[in-house]
């Protein structure tokens, strides 16, 4: 690939703040497609050296599996990326477009993973600049580049426009949840009484008190129980040897809230923190770590009579009515704060499902939750067009690299 290109640059390491440049992390990249609503900024004004990425340049997630390429779009004038993403910019020999597809396949991450696991001796597999240079790429005809990035360009237009509408719809839910909730924030200076310290007296559990208090006041907040049920964890009827669909981190899509894909395996093939069965309407919460992840998974998530299973990381909540109101609704700052003051743990935080209990959602009257439900439902449904188009994409690329491939098998046997 060295040779198809014009330079090719590892991202930079930045301290992220307040203002800046704006940086894409690996969050924001996924295959053929980039997300950005919520950027970070990262400060360069003590920085000697940047990545400085331009329109048409290809970005390459060169320390994760699976590894994924897209195209920075035009109109984007200054912009940098993390240091675990490789900036490519290719001749005019290759369109980029073509470029992020062939390095986004199935059988390309198989050759990038094999190449990563052989270069590299540390836990991270990541490939060098030097690895990246190596990488066989086919080079076709200028008519299959150009039908590529025709494909690629109507996908990416779908998933910007299902992606500024999904953006406008959750200000506009937050919007009404701060004027019902009356703006309530965790405190950083509060007070409380001695005899109002119970089992846990830790200053982040006691202000997570005190917000309860104010939310319940407003009336703006109901407990979880009230509107959702956690989800039974069973496997009875399932054989070991039964396939089903697993659902993983890596499979939700935090800008767009929603479980965009799954793996199908047999039972027996999962760990034993892949158990947790799943339907579609149900909405998934990260109880681990940073716990900013939440996901609805809809009826588009499945493969026949397969049962769906998923990661322990998250908790599984079955809402009783307009499930994609407070799929966006867990995702409030209000949510966020309660749910890292109740989080415990020196290594790894997590929240039990016992204090998960105690969680205050923000509601707002039925019309409105009705009404919000439905234009979510409606920018799902886009977005889920969007990965139709870039599901085209990446077969026209996958046939393509197929056949070269078997042509190569059959001139070396």
């Amino acid at each position: 690939m060295g040779d198809l290109l014009d330079y090719f640059s590892d991202g930079s390491r930045l301290t992220l703040c307040e203002t800046g440049i704006p940086i894409l992390r690996l969050n924001k990249l996924d295959a053929c497609d980039i997300h950005f609503s919520g950027l970070k900024y990262a400060s360069i004004e003590k920085t000697a050296k940047w990545t400085e990425v331009k329109p048409q340049d290809v970005l390459f997630t060169q320390a994760a599996e699976p590894f994924r390429a897209a195209v920075m779009p035009d109109g984007i004038n200054e912009i940098t990326v993390s240091s675990e993403i490789t900036v490519l910019r290719p001749k005019p020999a290759i369109v980029p477009e073509y470029l992020a597809a062939v390095l986004s396949t199935q059988s390309m991450g198989r050759i990038l993973k094999d190449l990563a696991y052989r270069r590299s001796a540390t836990a991270l597999r990541r490939l060098r600049l030097k690895d990246i240079a190596e990488i066989p790429i086919p080079l076709p005809g200028r008519d299959l580049q150009n039908k590529i990035k025709t494909a690629y360009n109507h996908a990416a237009n779908l998933s910007q426009e299902s992606e500024a509408e999904l953006t406008k719809i959750i200000q506009a839910v937050y919007a009404e949840i701060d004027r019902k909730t009356e703006n309530q924030t965790a405190l950083s200076r509060f007070k409380i009484n001695k005899s109002e310290l119970k089992q846990r007296w830790d200053v982040s559990y006691c202000a997570n008190e005190t917000l309860r208090k104010q939310l319940i006041e407003c009336g703006g907040a109901l407990p979880l129980l009230q509107v959702a049920k956690p989800v039974p964890s069973t496997l009875k009827g399932i054989d070991e040897n039964e396939e089903v669909c697993a659902v993983k981190a890596e499979h939700i899509n935090e800008t767009t809230l929603m479980v965009e894909t799954f793996d199908i395996c047999k039972l027996s093939e999962l760990s034993p923190r892949m158990r947790q069965p799943l339907s579609p309407g149900d909405v998934l919460i990260c109880t681990t770590g940073s716990g900013k992840q939440v996901a609805y998974l809809d009826d588009k998530i499945g493969h026949g009579d397969n049962k769906i299973l998923g990661s322990a990381t998250f908790t599984a909540l079955r809402f009783v009515e307009t499930p994609r109101y407070f799929t966006i609704a867990m995702t409030h700052p209000v949510v966020h704060a309660q749910l890292n003051s109740l989080a415990s743990g020196a290594v790894q935080r997590f929240v039990s499902k016992k204090d998960l209990d105690a969680l205050l959602v923000p509601t707002l009257s039925l019309v409105w939750r009705e009404d919000f439900d439905s234009r979510v439902a409606r920018a799902f449904e886009r977005r889920r067009e969007a990965l139709t188009a870039k599901s085209e994409v990446l077969r026209l690329a996958e046939k393509y690299l197929e056949q070269e491939l078997g042509v190569r098998r059959e001139e070396l046997e």
